[in-house]
């Protein structure tokens, strides 16, 4: 599915990463659904709600804290998939343009330098060094502000 919107609207990289944020947010938005549907029944909104506290200011003071740090690890994970999934679409050349510098278009012309005598591997090695130096250091941030904004950890600290 995602090839054939980059057929029809292109090949540029600010394109390919339109496309692929299009068509990833329903896995997060079913999460996020379920968890809502758990923390509605819990003792605490349920009060509001029998306090006569609007929607809204339930939604903003006891929903949305409890379904930030979900929000927040999905959306660390998912990009590190995007960057994955950027840089396997670009190596089968259906993702950017060749022209544009891209993880895949790196790792396609590093193939291409491992059949030359002497072999030249640095280039690949350097590709998959520094699109790693991209995704550890995202999900690390990710787990550490998670940690930080998850509720039911502030107790335990």
């Amino acid at each position: 599915m995602i090839a054939a919107f980059i057929l029809i609207f292109g090949r540029g990289l600010f394109q390919l990463c339109l496309i692929m944020a299009i068509t990833s947010w329903t896995g997060l938005c079913r999460v996020i659904r379920g968890e809502s549907l758990k923390l509605r029944e819990l003792e605490y909104v349920q009060a509001a709600q029998a306090l006569g506290v609007s929607a809204w200011r339930i939604l903003y003071r006891h929903l949305v804290p409890n379904v930030m740090h979900i929000v927040l690890i999905s959306s660390i994970l998912r990009f590190s998939g995007l960057v994955l999934a950027e840089a396997l679409l670009s190596y089968l050349n259906i993702g950017v343009g060749p022209g544009t510098a891209s993880w895949g278009a790196m790792i396609n012309d590093a193939r291409f330098e491992l059949a030359r005598e002497p072999v030249v591997w640095w280039s690949l090695f350097g590709a998959f060094v520094f699109m790693f130096g991209l995704v550890l250091p995202a999900n690390l941030f990710g787990d550490a502000v998670r940690d930080a904004l998850d509720p039911r950890l502030r107790g335990e600290a």
